[in-house]
C-alpha cells in the first residue's frame, strides 16, 4: 500500500511539474513590441545599436523580454520594461546605465576598467569588470564586497 501511494505521489509530481513547464512560453517579437520603457531605455542609452533578436518569456506569474543589441549586447527586462539585467558580452556598457555612486566608486578604485556586466538585484547590484572582478553594492550604490 506504501509503494502505491509513493507512485501516486511521485506521478502527481511529475505532472505538476510538467504542466508548469508547458506553461512557459517563449515567443519571438519585434522590437516595437517591447513595452514602452523598455524601447526608451535602449533609445536612450544605446543610440547606436539597433535590436537584432528579442523574445517575451511568459512564465506562469510573470513575463520578461530578452533582446539582443546589434554589438551583442543582451538587455533582460521585467514585464514593465524595466531593465533587470545588462550583459556586454565583454564590451563595456554605457556610464549612463550605471548608478552614479556605483560609477564614482569603479572610477576611483579601479581606474580603466569598464562595466560589462550590470545585474539589479532585490538587495542590491551585482557588477562585473573588464578585467573580470565581480563587486556587490546594496541598493543606494555602496560598495560591500568583491564577489568570488
Amino acid at each position: 500500500m506504501k509503494i502505491k501511494n509513493r507512485f501516486a505521489t511521485l506521478l502527481a509530481i511529475t505532472a505538476l511539474f510538467t504542466g508548469l513547464s508547458v506553461s512557459a512560453q517563449d515567443k519571438k517579437i519585434s522590437a516595437a513590441e517591447l513595452p514602452a520603457a523598455a524601447q526608451n531605455f535602449i533609445k536612450q542609452h544605446f543610440k547606436d545599436q539597433t535590436v537584432t533578436a528579442a523574445k517575451m518569456d511568459k512564465e506562469m506569474f510573470d513575463i520578461d523580454y530578452e533582446t539582443v543589441l546589434s554589438n551583442g549586447t543582451e538587455i533582460e527586462f521585467d514585464e514593465k520594461g524595466n531593465w533587470k539585467e545588462i550583459d556586454g558580452n565583454h564590451n563595456a556598457l554605457p556610464v549612463s546605465v550605471i548608478p552614479t555612486a556605483i560609477n564614482n566608486y569603479i572610477s576611483s578604485n579601479y581606474k580603466g576598467q569598464g562595466v560589462v556586466q550590470i545585474d539589479k538585484k532585490h538587495a542590491g547590484y551585482d557588477i562585473e569588470l573588464s578585467n573580470g572582478t565581480e563587486l556587490e553594492f546594496d541598493t543606494n550604490g555602496k560598495f560591500l564586497r568583491i564577489d568570488d
